[in-house]
């Protein structure tokens, strides 16, 4: 006979406790319903391991997505550890199972996991000192505590420190100082976002020593108390800190600095019950030290982001776009771009925005690839855009009435390699050759570039043209060029002075509306996307899409909800990049987009479309295809790798009605059935009543809050597989005839994956008749309604 046991907490994961008592939760699934079946809890939170009876509750659990199979249920069982009574805080746990008479079944031999590890914080110190989180310091480190007060809540008592040091001058070449961080004290486990190459970060987990093989930006260590400590190096003022492992389980941070004048760097410690608590208190103190130094230089840029209105921004963020990028191909023309879009409106999909990416431009085609190339002059390829760029822009709004905005993609310094030195911008425009650092796929040899004294004048008059020639928007790339040169004086005159003059265009002649891509440096990140008195700069997020390298589509989701848990805190907003929705990971990527928080658009060949994916991710309003996007998403929990059995959890909520999300995606290589709870879910309020809805099964719970008993729920995923779960609360009025208490709920957009975040605002009134529900939708579709206990008639306003 066999079972399949699905625990909660998950084995081979670690999970903090918060009181005295763990309830452990087991789903015994089998085809023999009949048999009884015996499971205990196998454990070590006393002197030795011992073994605890799992109570059998006699209830079966409810499946939210597929079904378990024909003829399968799965039985609850429920038990408990207590907090060890030694001062140790941690237990390991594993689950063993049979049936009547027979030799026990260990969980771990059929799951291929590990023990559960439960984490007791209960009573544990948050102390003020930063050495009771890290040791043997290097002496010459200055540490400042900071006061904790922000906003975003109640106080949880967070501890942050400033960690600085000296960076000596440059003179030609860069300074740089290695610095003992020490050792993090008490860690069982450890994140950090790392930089997988110059342009992009990664998330990278581990157990024990601190052991990425790359640089990392952001650090975080679960401690064996609960805890979480974080670490955040700080790139201001011309000089880039990170931080490396030092081999024995030590923390080294490396600065560089560009300037001629000595530097400061900057490490922002902090620790907190929670690491998203914590994580906050560090971004917050690295707000306040780059407002403070960069103070005078953003008083002009910031007077031009007064005259942007944020509802055009709004409009810009929702709308449903095109990229023309792997669609059709690096052999661009204007009559591809006609044709595709033609093709794709005769098929029912009309799009908002269309970005002709990389391709466009005048270039001299130097050396063996693009990488190579050198841009010429402003108008568009004389070969390819015979007409111009004007022409084309004109021709495709006159040909699809449904686009409202444009843009068109180039490099932060022109194209991927410069500027041409015998191009007519290099007649136009002062310029500099500046050597490449001799590493990455970029590395090596040298570039010409419009000169930093001269490129406010060299972005002001192309943005110019692009305006004239009737583009409203722009996709910003190659940002990591500025990271990639050698010379301590061109680092320092380029990377600061090309931001502004780009941000400073880019209010002036697009209102904002601007895509930065490839921008994920240290320097680019801390000075053009922290502070928040801009509008909300669009930031790819991550790595491209590769249609074509199976194993980069979950990794893709991944490393974007791990990615999201820093850029949620800038003033950005995280862009997963393009997808195509003929493709077998289309649907996994869509609704992945979905949950997001950002923008969506396709890179679609044409006519190879879902067209029922597509329906299921956009809506109509009253005049275009928009999408139906909620907060900024990120992950539920940041220590687990991707190489991990469990499944991937993406949380956030609603923007104008704070309705709670949750989208779960299989990341593993084989099927996973994990318990799913109200308490699952951010945003949830203790004192609100909820139903979950799964967007593709169509199922949902009763009625379920965190005051009353809890509830549990299967989900199981195949390959490939996702579920977006909605938390609908609850709105409680009087029956205006029975006089009795009617719970309903407006579920939004039924066929869309967030539909909840159509509802822009709802309300319940009642008269003599019946119950009148008031609502405003952002677009249409099929609203959905969940009453209970109705029989008298709903007016729907």
């Amino acid at each position: 006979m066999s079972a399949q046991i699905i625990c909660e907490p998950l084995l081979g994961q670690t999970t903090i406790v918060s009181g005295q008592t763990a309830i452990i939760t087991v789903v015994l699934v089998s085809k023999q319903p009949g048999i009884l079946w015996e499971a205990a809890i196998w454990h070590n939170s006393s002197e030795s391991w011992s073994q605890t009876n799992l109570k059998n509750t006699g209830e079966q659990v409810q499946t939210l997505g597929q079904d378990l199979g024909k003829g399968k249920v799965g039985m609850l069982y429920i038990g408990s550890v207590n907090r060890p009574s030694s001062k140790s805080h941690v237990v390991h746990f594993t689950i063993k199972y049979r049936t009547a008479g027979q030799e026990w079944k260990w969980a771990h031999n059929q799951s291929g996991s590990g023990d559960a590890e439960l984490l007791f914080s209960q009573n544990a110190t948050v102390s003020d000192s930063i050495s009771h989180y890290l040791q043997d310091s290097d002496q010459s480190l200055s540490v400042e505590t900071y006061d904790t007060a922000f906003s975003g809540g109640p106080v949880f008592e967070e501890r942050a420190w400033s960690i600085s040091y000296s960076i000596p001058a440059a003179t030609e070449h860069s300074s740089y100082v290695n610095t003992n961080l020490g050792l993090p004290l008490s860690t069982v486990r450890w994140f950090c976002l790392a930089r997988e190459s110059r342009p992009w970060l990664c998330p990278r987990q581990g157990r024990g020593n601190f052991s990425p093989e790359e640089d990392s930006v952001l650090v975080s260590f679960l401690r064996r108390d609960g805890l979480h400590f974080v670490l955040l190096a700080v790139s201001l003022d011309d000089n880039l800190t990170v931080i490396k492992p030092g081999g024995d389980g030590t923390l080294i941070a490396v600065s560089r600095n560009e300037a001629p004048n000595p530097g400061t760097a900057y490490i922002i410690a902090a620790t907190g019950r929670t690491f998203e608590r914590a994580n906050e208190a560090a971004i917050f103190q690295a707000r306040r030290i780059a407002t403070a130094k960069t103070k005078d230089t953003r008083l002009e840029i910031e007077s031009l982001a007064s005259t942007v209105s944020p509802k055009s921004l709004e409009g810009w963020y929702d709308s449903f776009a095109y990229c023309t990028w792997n669609g059709l191909g690096q052999n661009l023309t204007d009559e591809k771009i006609y044709d595709a879009l033609d093709i794709m409106s005769n098929a029912g999909i009309f799009f908002s925005t269309i970005i002709i990416d990389d391709n466009w431009q005048s270039i001299d085609r130097h050396g063996p690839n693009n990488f190579h190339h050198r841009w010429m002059e402003f108008e568009a390829d004389r070969k390819t855009f015979p007409r111009g760029l004007k022409h084309t822009v004109s021709t495709i709004r006159g040909r699809h009435p449904s686009v409202k905005h444009i843009a068109v993609w180039h490099g932060i310094m022109g194209y991927w390699n410069g500027i041409a030195p015998d191009g007519h911008i290099s007649k136009c425009y002062k310029t500099q050759t500046m050597k490449k650092q001799d590493n990455g796929f970029f590395g090596g040899g040298s570039l010409v570039a419009v000169d930093a004294g001269d490129v406010h004048r060299f972005y002001e008059d192309f943005y110019q043209f692009l305006a004239n020639c009737g583009i409203d928007s722009v996709k910003t790339d190659t940002q990591f060029i500025l990271d990639q040169l050698e010379d301590a004086p061109d680092r320092a005159h380029c990377i600061s002075t090309y931001q502004d003059a780009w941000a400073m265009a880019a209010l002036r002649h697009f209102s904002a509306k601007a895509i930065s891509c490839m921008s994920q440096t240290p320097q680019i990140l801390f000075h053009s996307q922290l502070l928040d008195s801009l509008p909300k700069l669009m930031v790819r997020n991550s790595e491209d899409f590769f249609p074509s390298e199976p194993d980069s589509h979950p990794w893709h989701i991944f490393c974007n909800a791990h990615t999201n848990i820093f850029t949620q805190h800038l003033n950005v907003l995280p862009d997963w990049d393009m997808f195509q929705t003929s493709h077998e990971y289309s649907a996994f990527h869509g609704a992945a987009r979905c949950i997001s928080g950002g923008p969506i658009y396709l890179t679609d060949k044409p006519g190879e479309h879902d067209i029922n994916l597509i329906k299921q991710m956009t809506a109509r309003s009253m005049n275009e295809t928009v999408i139906l996007r909620p907060k900024v998403a990120k992950t539920t929990y940041v220590y687990a790798s991707n190489k991990e059995k469990r499944l991937l959890r993406i949380g956030t909520s609603t923007i104008d009605t704070g309705v709670p999300m949750l989208g779960i995606f299989n990341v593993n290589d084989q099927p996973l059935t994990e318990i799913v709870t109200l308490e699952d879910f951010i945003d949830v309020s203790p004192a609100e009543t909820y139903i979950i809805r799964a967007h593709t099964s169509s199922k949902i719970s009763t009625p379920l809050s965190l005051a009353g008993s809890k509830t549990r729920h299967l989900l199981s995923l195949d390959l490939k597989g996702y579920e977006i779960l909605t938390a609908y609360p609850l709105q409680t009025t009087l029956h205006p005839i029975k006089k009795e208490a009617v719970d309903i709920s407006v579920l939004g957009l039924l066929d869309k994956m967030t539909g909840a975040a159509a509802v822009r605002y709802s309300s319940i009134d009642v008269n003599e008749n019946g119950i009148i529900l008031r609502g405003v939708l952002k677009a249409m579709g099929q609203l959905g309604l969940w009453p209970d206990n109705v029989t008298a008639s709903i007016t729907l306003t």
